[in-house]
């Protein structure tokens, strides 16, 4: 028989969960597509490490790090997949792409403030998605009282 979790009644603190996706995308995501772009190396064993160092960034570990790092860019891909198509756009434009908040606000059609609501909507539900998913804790709520 399948389970369900009662509502999460919490309330969602949506500017530090939009900080929290924004720091993530920065350092995280970044990271893991510097990463999945690095070029498969064969069997020439690289190290940069000066010599007398024990060097584990062997060719294999190399190939399965990028390996694992263009998996976790699929993985973000299929959560924003998921999203209104509006969360989705917002998303992608800012964090993955670098535009600008006007230049995504003007594509979408929205003043300043339904924009400002729309995006903490938009990261609020990537941040529990991601949060469900892959156990990280993007998402921030307000003390609870």
């Amino acid at each position: 028989m399948m389970r369900l979790d009662p509502p999460d009644t919490r309330e969602v603190d949506y500017s530090k969960t939009r900080n929290n996706v924004t720091n993530w995308f920065d350092t995280e995501y970044s990271k893991y597509q510097r990463l999945a772009n690095i070029p498969v190396i064969s069997s020439v064993r690289l190290s940069l490490a000066p010599k007398g160092t024990a060097s584990a960034n062997s060719v294999e570990d190399m190939n399965v790090n990028r390996a694992n790092a263009k998996q976790v860019l699929e993985f973000v891909d299929a959560i924003l997949d998921t999203l209104d198509d509006r969360y989705k756009t917002i998303i992608k434009s800012l964090y993955i792409q670098g535009s600008q908040n006007w230049q995504v606000a003007e594509r979408l059609g929205y003043g300043t403030t339904s924009y400002g609501i729309i995006k903490n909507k938009a990261c609020a539900l990537f941040a529990q998605t991601m949060d469900i998913t892959a156990g990280t804790q993007l998402t921030a709520y307000k003390d609870q009282e």
